[in-house]
């Protein structure tokens, strides 16, 4: 596996073009899908004495609609320290399905598997991440702990990745995993320690743990 850039992978122009765009596609789609839920109810009630009943059947689908959409919002929003943090990798290819795998940073000769964070798992990404495995991947990131994939082909399809196997205790910093490495994910927040009080995270952070 070689470096490709020296930056992180953000700094790459079709990487963030890819991720802006994105961001642009599910933004409008909330902004589309929340109209739509109020304007279709307050249609009918103007058309006609539509009952409460009626006026929540029609706005359902689309509020339905937006949790999907919510969740990649995130997806994306988390996304983004981590290019700002990694440089992309060449991952070659491993024929293994849904399943990648990656190079430990600390233990080159060892691989990590990851799979798409599940938000990710629509049926295009499901093809996405099957590509990947049969032909190689770009990946930003600390396979431990978790990234970001693209397609060699396709630069602008970002998806998450997270290890298939977690860690059990990210409170301090797990065995195995080189100072320089743990400070690395904490800065790109895929650490695990977004999970704990916030009181005991800054406690963290003050005695340098």
């Amino acid at each position: 596996m070689t470096a490709t850039s020296l930056s992180g992978a953000l700094h790459d122009p079709e990487t963030l073009r890819g991720w802006r765009r994105a961001r642009r596609r599910v933004l409008w789609a909330l902004i589309l899908l929340t109209v739509v839920a109020f304007a279709l109810p307050f249609s009918a009630l103007e058309a006609s004495d539509a009952s409460v009943v009626v006026c929540a059947a029609l706005a359902a689908p689309p509020l339905l609609l937006m949790v999907p959409c919510t969740r990649r919002q995130g997806v994306l929003k988390d996304m983004k320290p981590v290019l700002e943090t990694y440089p992309w990798q060449d991952v070659p290819a491993s024929v293994r399905g849904e399943v990648l795998k990656v190079p430990n940073p600390d233990e080159p000769g060892k691989d990590v598997e990851v799979i798409a964070r599940r938000p990710s798992l629509g049926m295009k990404r499901r093809r996405a991440v099957v590509q990947a495995s049969e032909q190689g991947f770009r990946f930003a990131g600390d396979p431990r702990f978790g990234g970001v994939i693209a397609l060699s082909a396709r630069p602008g399809q970002l998806i998450t990745v997270v290890p298939r196997h977690r860690f059990q205790d990210v409170r301090k910093r797990p065995r195995g995993v080189s100072e320089a490495a743990w400070q690395r994910a904490r800065e790109a927040g895929i650490s695990g320690e977004s999970r704990i009080p916030g009181e005991m995270l800054r406690e963290q952070r003050r005695s340098g743990r």
